[in-house]
């Protein structure tokens, strides 16, 4: 790893600290969030340098919502103000403006790789948190239900 990229990576969890002051998040949960942010930058980083980013992507977006259900369980916090500034630095915001670039320079029909990147970008953070949702939640059903056959 190069000074680059432990600047990205240090930015990374600066930035989901700065986005969870947003949510008025205060003491050990701006730790929890600035680390999770800057793993989950540096999880992605390592999927780039390995050739494929999109898994990258998708198992840098599973750590931050499984580092973001586990924290609002232990912390009891809504989930929600716990996984938007994790995954704040993997939105795909440079890639947005470079396809708005190219759409603008190039027209769109020129421009349809980038736009194609992007959604698959977007479609795979979608799926790294639902499948973290649905993994948590069917753990947690799982959990109850023992706990209740075990008290009849």
């Amino acid at each position: 790893m190069e000074t680059r990229e432990i600047l990205q990576i240090i930015m990374a969890g600066l930035g989901s600290i700065g986005f969870a002051l947003i949510f008025q998040l205060r003491g050990t949960k701006l730790i929890t969030i600035g680390i999770g942010g800057a793993l989950s930058w540096f999880i992605f980083l390592v999927g780039q340098m390995r050739g494929n980013a999109l898994i990258g992507l998708f198992l840098a977006v599973t750590v931050a919502a499984l580092t973001a259900e586990l924290q609002a369980r232990i912390r009891r916090t809504p989930v929600l103000v716990m996984e938007v500034p994790l995954l704040v630095p993997l939105i795909p915001g440079g890639d947005l403006y470079r396809m708005t670039v190219s759409i603008m320079k190039n027209g769109i029909e020129a421009s349809l790789g980038a736009f194609v990147w992007l959604v698959q970008e977007v479609f795979i953070i979608a799926a790294g948190v639902i499948c973290v949702q649905t993994a948590v939640t069917a753990v947690v059903k799982v959990s109850r239900s023992r706990r209740h056959t075990e008290h009849i």
